[in-house]
Formats: structure tokens, C-alpha cells, sequence
């Protein structure tokens, strides 16, 4: 059941980031909110867990915003690594190092999706231009880390724990 919800959730956030928040967004730059779902679900659950996910957001963002099929997907990738770092106890200490994760991931991913569009043939940005923006986006993640890890932590609570 929570699998299911958070599957639903992981959509709709696809969703609305592809199609909804850049219509409705008062600024230009707006938080990634599938990169953030999948960094927390990877932190909590694992990188095999995350890996699943990136696999139904990629899809679903590639849809949404007509990207060739496995952009998004693989630009995700270093999102699931940098989340198997912090998938020990990440808020022992405060909420600054899922906070750099996050910020991590958010560059990791936006290289990654630039490599990815590069040898796809795809025009792309200025690395300068893309950094700015990423910098803005980066912080914009960041703040969203603490609320999605605890709506998240609310799903695994009704999820049994697998053995490792």
C-alpha cells in the first residue's frame, strides 16, 4: 500500500513539475521535486529502492516533457548515489547534511542531464547559465528536505522493513 502511494505521489510531483509549476511558478527557477522524492526514498529505503524509482520518474517525467525516453532516467542516476551516502541516520546531527546532499544531487543531476542531452544531440544552455540556475535550484531543494524526509518517514512507518 505505501509502495503504491508514494508511487502515486512520485507521479503526481512528475506531474506537476513538468507541466504545472513552471505555469503557475512566480519565478523562473523552481525545486525539482521528483530529485528531491528519490534522494529522501533512496536515503530511507536503499539504493536498489531508488534505483526503481528513478526507472518510474524518468518515464513519467520523459512523457510529461517530451524528452527522448531514459534522459531523465539517467540524469536521476547520481541522485541514487549520492542518496546511498546518506542513507545511514540523517538527521542525528541537524538537518545540514541532508541538506548538502540534497544540494549535491541537485548539481550531480543537472550535469548528468546536460552530459546525457549533449551526446544525445539536444541543444543545450551555457554551462554558466546552467550552474546559475542549478545554484538557485540547489537552495530551493534544500529547504525541501526536511518536509518531504518527514512525509516520507509518515509512508514508511506502514511499510514492514526487508531484510538486508
Amino acid at each position: 500500500m505505501t509502495r503504491s502511494m508514494f508511487a502515486l505521489f512520485l507521479i503526481v510531483a512528475a506531474v506537476a513539475q513538468a507541466t504545472l509549476l513552471p505555469v503557475l511558478g512566480p519565478v523562473a527557477v523552481l525545486p525539482n521535486l521528483v530529485l528531491v522524492l528519490v534522494l529522501v526514498r533512496t536515503a530511507r529505503r536503499g539504493m536498489i529502492d531508488g534505483l526503481f524509482w528513478i526507472v518510474l520518474s524518468g518515464l513519467v517525467l520523459d512523457t510529461v516533457a517530451l524528452d527522448p525516453l531514459g534522459t531523465n532516467g539517467l540524469a536521476l542516476l547520481p541522485v541514487v548515489l549520492v542518496g546511498g551516502v546518506g542513507q545511514r541516520r540523517w538527521f542525528i546531527s541537524g538537518p545540514a547534511f541532508p541538506m548538502l546532499l540534497a544540494i549535491s544531487a541537485t548539481f550531480a543531476y543537472a550535469l548528468a542531464l546536460v552530459g546525457v542531452r549533449m551526446v544525445a544531440g539536444e541543444g543545450t544552455a551555457p554551462l554558466s547559465t546552467v550552474m546559475r540556475t542549478t545554484t538557485l535550484q540547489a537552495l530551493l531543494n534544500a529547504v525541501l528536505v526536511p518536509p518531504l524526509y518527514g512525509l516520507v518517514g509518515l509512508l514508511a512507518r506502514a511499510e514492514p522493513e526487508r531484510a538486508p
